[in-house]
């Protein structure tokens, strides 16, 4: 007589998926890409194989026991101390991360075995404190096992997600009144890895690497040679035009920085220039908000410490080398000194760097300001043409006061190496005939962006430009 046991049951699809996969080591999530999950045992940063073996088994005992969170919190932060790594994040939520990740997937990839006994599966939008509206508007679609909208939405679809598919038979789709869904229309987004450079199309309202079926295994030999082809991560970084920046802005930060500037120096080749002169002279940049570069604000003193660190100055000469009166930070969307070598630019809580999508709109402003002065009309500065008429607003007005600063950085150098730097008598914007500091830099920002028009136009400035950076990067 068989004995009756108690208890939840074990997924042992779920088991077979994870022991089925194989240990990989790499230096961050991206590096095992999409569907190379179901066949790699990965933890972004764990590189050294006994650390991930050790990793292994405690999600392995998670997944196959039924262990808490609570247990394996616990048992993460001994790893982490007899490994001695470094890893981001504080220790709960890293450990958090893994095993929710790793418990949610093997779940859906034993799902995934199981349906294959259905004829159709139904998607259920998962319940969320904060529901994604691409999920919850997939709630309720019924479609054949073999449609291709499960290899691509097939849950988790993304971090936290808590989507699943249910089975239908056609009996149980008669019965209960359930009709086939229309096949969706699989919308993509560009997302470009911010580390690496790489550009990918990602379905709209799925996370980046989510878009695959858990459990849809190919061949663990062909994942090996391709990650043994693949080059460390350092070998794999694209050669930023601007090394660094601060923000308190993840949207605006020197990665999209450098997306823009490098999507316009493929028809601005001054812009390699200007890149060189960053780099020559180490120059920095703080991209902050209003409050924070306001003296004597609290946002302004929160940041002393990581602004100190980051120039690499005395704390009691950063305070000098940032924060403003409030009427400056008012007015003022950037700002820069002769004795410093960082620039400020202010930009507002919402900005996004990735709004601005279309970079021929910043050429096309310097072009226009060239222009208008040629009709006799001239217009008040470059930033003020793109902050008043182009898409990016703001956020391409950023960009632009980035450079005007630049060109007072440029100016400031070519007299430190004594050159001699007088300007020209003709000011195309109204701002640049304030004075030679300003007429440096408005016109930096012409020539950087159009000079073949500054040549055509005023093939004088064009010129001076073109001797003054081959002096300063001499």
């Amino acid at each position: 007589m068989s004995t009756a046991q108690y208890g939840s049951l074990k997924f042992n699809e779920a088991i077979s998926f994870f022991k089925s996969k194989v240990d990989l080591p790499s230096e961050r999530w991206a590096d095992v890409w999409r569907d190379q999950h179901n066949l790699a045992f990965t933890v972004a940063g764990a590189t050294k194989t006994d650390l991930l073996a050790d990793m292994r088994k405690i999600v392995d005992a998670s997944i196959a026991q039924g262990k808490s969170l609570k247990w394996f919190q616990s048992e993460f932060k001994h790893l982490v101390k007899k490994h001695g790594w470094d890893h981001t994040g504080t220790a709960p939520w890293r450990a958090n991360i893994i095993y929710s990740t790793n418990m949610r997937q093997s779940y859906n990839a034993g799902r995934y075995a199981q349906l294959q006994n259905f004829e159709f599966w139904r998607y259920k939008h998962g319940d969320s404190r904060y529901p994604r509206p691409d999920h919850a508007a997939k709630d309720g679609v019924i479609l054949p096992k073999d449609s291709p909208f499960w290899q691509v939405w097939f849950p988790q679809n993304g971090w936290g997600c808590k989507c699943k598919v249910f089975g239908e038979s056609a009996r149980s789709m008669k019965r209960r009144g359930l009709n086939v869904s229309k096949e969706p229309v699989i919308e993509t987004r560009e997302w470009i890895d911010k580390v690496t450079g790489q550009v990918h199309q990602i379905p709209k309202g799925i996370d980046p690497g989510f878009d695959y079926a858990p459990g849809k295994v190919d061949q663990v030999t062909k994942l090996k040679t391709q990650r043994a082809n693949t080059p460390p991560l350092a070998e794999r970084l694209p050669e930023r035009m601007v090394p660094t920046a601060f923000s308190t802005l993840p949207s605006a930060d020197v990665h999209g920085l450098n997306r823009v500037l490098s999507t316009m120096a493929q028809k601005r080749p001054e812009l390699n220039q200007v890149s060189q002169f960053v780099k020559d002279y180490d120059i920095k940049t703080l991209f902050l908000k209003p409050s924070e570069i306001t003296l004597r604000s609290k946002n302004h003193s929160k940041l002393a410490g990581p602004i100190t660190e980051y120039l690499g100055v005395p704390l009691n000469l950063a305070r000098r080398m940032w924060p403003v009166p409030p009427a400056t930070a008012k007015r003022a969307n950037g700002y820069t000194s002769k004795s410093w070598d960082h620039m400020v630019v202010k930009i507002k809580s919402g900005a996004s760097f990735s709004r601005v999508t279309n970079t021929d709109e910043l050429l096309n402003a310097a072009e226009a300001v060239i222009n208008a002065h040629a009709l006799g009309k001239p217009m008040w500065s470059v930033s003020q043409v793109v902050r008043d008429y182009a898409s990016s607003k703001d956020n391409g007005g950023a960009i632009i006061t980035w450079l005007h600063e630049l060109g007072h950085q440029v100016h400031f150098k070519a007299l430190d190496k004594g050159m001699a730097a007088p300007g020209k008598q003709i000011a195309i914007t109204r701002y640049s005939a304030q004075n030679t500091w300003e007429w440096h830099a408005e016109h930096f920002v012409m020539w950087a962006l159009a000079r073949p028009t500054l040549l055509e136009k005023h093939p004088d400035i064009a010129q001076y430009f073109d001797e003054l950076m081959d002096g300063v990067n001499e």
